[in-house]
């Protein structure tokens, strides 16, 4: 029996060395570099809560004594303060809903840079807008259930704190933290699955011109039809991913070692020359040029990590291709192939 994961390994690997290599363009290298980053926007009983508020309250003799208890907190905040927390909460919740919406965007624009060999940031990104949206929607649906499934195994801990604000909250989470950890291993399981399912229907949606609740259902079903193939598939990108990630953190540290230690060198040359003619303001020059060299070795290392993220994409596009013969992706090679017959 042939294992697509397998099989899918040396034709990812040729079409990544053609994606990046024939020819090197360096400014496809940061356009692609720039959109991995940003689509980077995952037993035991419970706490059964106590008999009377005073099972928790602070004593000379406990050990807790002395950690602030929840009341404590409010009682220290103004209503200023209260506010300003609020409005940097909204704040911050905005920012990561922004945040998560243009990570799916980006993983579209990925999947289509790819699929054709041809990186257009601008036009792929408006392209996708809308069903970035949905995919978008999507996710946040499920990481709602998961928080609210995850909130009830909390709810003992939370009513606890709610009823008796002064309890002290570290021996409480002790309590509870066996099945607070059980439900947040669970749910990581879970979430892994699905999230495998929604990587798989992220190109079936795209060229398929369905939706990702339709595209999600065709996953499923081909897994019910050919399971084994999909057990294969989690236990072999599993490996990938791990042998990849230990080559990427291998290559980034090569390739930021040199220019670490030169700039380091050069910073140091120039700083002793400004200290000698300006004296304690050299600094001032000196902070600009050390901030862009953090910028270019924070780009070197996003490069590091496109081979990886480029080969993995590729790996899942032409698992597609064997596990679902009726999925046409319109990959470039394909197509180059098609017209060269023709």
């Amino acid at each position: 029996m042939s294992w697509f994961v397998v099989d899918a390994v040396d034709v990812a690997f040729k079409r990544t060395r053609v994606a990046l290599l024939e020819p090197f363009d360096i400014w496809k290298w940061i356009k692609l570099a720039i959109i991995i980053a940003l689509a980077s926007g995952g037993g035991g009983q419970g706490y059964n809560g106590p008999s009377s508020n005073s099972d928790f309250q602070d004593t000379p003799s406990s050990p807790f004594s002395e950690i602030p208890t929840l009341s404590s907190f409010i009682d220290q905040m103004s209503m200023p303060d209260l506010s300003w927390v609020i409005a940097a909460f909204i704040i911050i919740l905005v920012l990561v809903l922004l945040f998560g919406y243009f990570a799916s965007v980006m993983d579209l624009v990925l999947v289509e840079s790819v699929t054709k060999n041809d990186v257009r940031f601008w036009e792929y990104s408006a392209k996708f807008l809308r069903m970035g949206l949905n995919l978008f929607i999507l996710r946040l649906a499920l990481r709602s259930i998961y928080l609210g499934i995850f909130l009830m195994t909390a709810l003992p801990i939370i009513m606890q704190i709610l009823h008796y604000p002064s309890t002290n909250l570290l021996p409480l989470l002790i309590t509870s933290s066996p099945s607070l950890i059980a439900v947040l291993i669970i749910l990581s399981i879970i979430s892994s699955i699905i999230n495998s399912f929604i990587v798989l229907c992220i190109p079936v949606a795209m060229y398929s011109s369905t939706g990702f609740i339709e595209s999600l259902e065709r996953v499923i079903a081909n897994f019910r039809r050919d399971w084994k193939q999909m057990f294969a598939y989690w236990i072999g990108r599993m490996f990938l991913w791990a042998f990849g990630s230990i080559a990427v953190i291998i290559l980034v540290f090569l390739l930021i070692l040199i220019p670490i230690l030169l700039f380091l060198i050069i910073d140091a040359v120039i700083y002793f020359v400004l200290s000698m003619m300006l004296g304690e303001t050299a600094w001032i020059i000196i902070a600009p040029i050390v901030f862009i060299e953090i910028i270019l070795l924070i780009l070197v290392s996003m490069m590091g990590a496109v081979p990886l993220r480029v080969f993995m994409k590729y790996h899942v596009l032409t698992f597609i291709e064997k596990w679902d013969p009726g999925m046409n992706i319109p990959l470039f090679d394909v197509l180059e192939n098609s017209e060269e017959r023709a």
